[in-house]
C-alpha cells in the first residue's frame, strides 16, 4: 500500500505538456536576456570592429529555426540547440540595445516597451487560453500577413520610408503577433505530449517579434 501511494505521488508531479512548454518558453526568455546582457556589456566594442559578426548571428539563428523541426525531438541535443538558438537572438538584440542606451531618452523607451511587451503577450495569452472561440482559421490569415509584412520589410531596406509608415508597419507587426500569441496559446491544446519545445519556441518566437514591433512603434512615435 505504501509503494502504490509513492506511485500516485510521482505521478501527481510528473511534469505536464503545458508545465513543460512554459518552462522552456521562460528558459529561452531568461538566456536571451543573459545573452543580451552580456553581449551589451562586454562585446558591443567587437560587434562594433566586426559588424559581420551580426549578421553570422542571423544566418545562425534562421538556420536553427529552419532545422528545428528535425532537431525538436532529438534529446538532449534539443536542449542544447533551444537554449544556443535562444542566446543568440538575445546577442542580435546588442546593436539595437547599444544604440537606445546611448540616445536620450533611449532607455525610457525600453522599459515602455518591455512593460507593453509583458502585459499585451499576458493579456493575449489569457484571451486564447480562455476564449470559447475557435481561433485555429486564423492560422491562414496569419501566415499571409506574415509573408506580406516580410515582403514590405525587404522592399523597406531599399526603399526608405516615412515615420509615419513606419508606425502604420510597427503597427500591423504588432496586430499580426498578437493574433499569432492567442493563436498559437490555443493550439497547445492540440499539439503532441513530444512536441513541448516546438510549442515553446513558437511562443518565444511570437514574443521577441511582439517586443521588436512595439520596439519600432514606440520609438517611431517618439520621433514624431
Amino acid at each position: 500500500m505504501i509503494e502504490n501511494q509513492a506511485t500516485q505521488v510521482r505521478v501527481s508531479f510528473a511534469p505536464t505538456f503545458m508545465s513543460k512548454v512554459f518552462f522552456f518558453f521562460g528558459l529561452a526568455v531568461a538566456v536571451s536576456a543573459a545573452g543580451a546582457y552580456v553581449g551589451l556589456n562586454y562585446l558591443t566594442a567587437y560587434f562594433i570592429t566586426y559588424p559581420g559578426t551580426i549578421y553570422g548571428l542571423i544566418i545562425a539563428e534562421l538556420a536553427l529555426i529552419l532545422t528545428a523541426g528535425w532537431w525538436s525531438k532529438a534529446r538532449p541535443l534539443n536542449y542544447f540547440l533551444f537554449c544556443l538558438f535562444a542566446l543568440i537572438t538575445g546577442l542580435t538584440l546588442v546593436p539595437i540595445l547599444a544604440y537606445l542606451t546611448m540616445t536620450s531618452g533611449g532607455v525610457d523607451i525600453l522599459i515602455k516597451t518591455f512593460v507593453a511587451t509583458a502585459l499585451m503577450f499576458g493579456a493575449c495569452a489569457v484571451y486564447g487560453q480562455t476564449t470559447s472561440r475557435n481561433l485555429q482559421g486564423l492560422g491562414g490569415f496569419l501566415i499571409m500577413a506574415l509573408l506580406g509584412m516580410i515582403i514590405v520589410g525587404i522592399i523597406g531596406i531599399f526603399v526608405p520610408w516615412s515615420n509615419t509608415f513606419e508606425m502604420v508597419y510597427a503597427g500591423l507587426g504588432v496586430i499580426i503577433f498578437s493574433g499569432y500569441i492567442m493563436y498559437d496559446i490555443q493550439r497547445l491544446k492540440f499539439y503532441p505530449e513530444d512536441m513541448y519545445i516546438d510549442a515553446a519556441l513558437q511562443l518565444y518566437l511570437d514574443i521577441f517579434n511582439l517586443f521588436l514591433y512595439i520596439l519600432r512603434l514606440i520609438s517611431a512615435l517618439n520621433r514624431k
